[in-house]
């Protein structure tokens, strides 16, 4: 039985990234995701933006971008989903905080509410934009993993950044990564 996450992702074969990420972050939004949980799935997917961007960046400063926003805006190309980074941050804090679609920026009016939605909009429903853009919760999916390849490939161009990884990454909790013990009756 392995308690350090080192021992099963980093083997004499090489460091297994890929698998790492899959199994702490996108399995458990995946399994709510064919649940048919779509929203609580949206919120582990925005939880791993968050770790990821921690793990990234680390902490920020007060009066800079959030490592969520930096992380987004360095490896996101979110144009096909039609949000911004700043965007899915406001989503993120109304989820995660209240489970709702009105941050304290959307209640303010700097910022649109964002409203997901799986599948597609029939022609005939009319979607009232006002004060609301909608995304494809699949679109942002795909796009969540674009962006992970491209952080992947970021330290096979730097190497030098996975010390920093390892420090960071040691902090960060998961499932697949919980020590388990049979309990006895």
């Amino acid at each position: 039985m392995t308690v350090d996450w080192r021992d099963k992702y980093i083997t004499e074969k090489g460091f297994r990234f890929t698998e790492l990420i899959n199994d702490d972050f996108f399995q458990p939004f995946r399994v709510l995701y064919q649940a048919g949980h779509y929203v609580s799935s949206i919120k582990l997917m925005l939880v791993a933006v968050d770790s990821i961007g921690y793990i990234e960046f680390g902490e920020s400063s007060r009066g800079e971008d959030t490592p969520f926003v930096k992380w987004l805006n360095e490896y996101a190309d979110l144009t096909s989903v039609k949000v911004t980074p700043r965007e899915l941050w406001e989503h993120r804090n109304s989820l995660l905080h209240m489970s709702n679609l009105d941050s304290r920026q959307v209640q303010k009016g700097s910022i649109k509410r964002l409203v997901a939605y799986v599948g597609s909009i029939p022609p005939e429903v009319e979607l009232l934009e006002e004060n609301a853009k909608y995304y494809d919760y699949r679109a942002l999916i795909h796009e969540f993993g674009q962006a992970c390849n491209k952080w992947i490939q970021s330290y096979n161009d730097d190497p030098s950044k996975f010390d920093q990884f390892i420090q960071r990454y040691d902090l960060i909790v998961s499932d697949s990564r919980m020590l388990h013990i049979p309990l006895t009756s």
